[in-house]
């Protein structure tokens, strides 16, 4: 099996943008299964996301955080 590359799960950004369904704090920036990418608070990712990875989707990580 083939072990995934932080960068293709993680990003960091500077400040965590709204979610673009319900406006939480986002944690995840990933493509939806309706197709359009999205900002996505954990909720929101569980029933819309589609994972993380390289042409999924990436984990936001606040720049300065662990």
């Amino acid at each position: 099996m083939k072990t995934k590359n932080m960068r293709d799960v993680e990003t960091r950004v500077d400040e965590i943008p709204p979610c673009d369904i319900c406006q939480k704090p986002a944690e995840y920036d990933g493509k939806t299964k309706d197709g359009p990418w999205a900002y996505l608070c954990g909720g929101c990712f569980d029933v819309h996301g589609i994972g993380v990875g390289l042409g999924k989707g990436q984990r936001l990580i606040l720049r300065g955080e662990g």
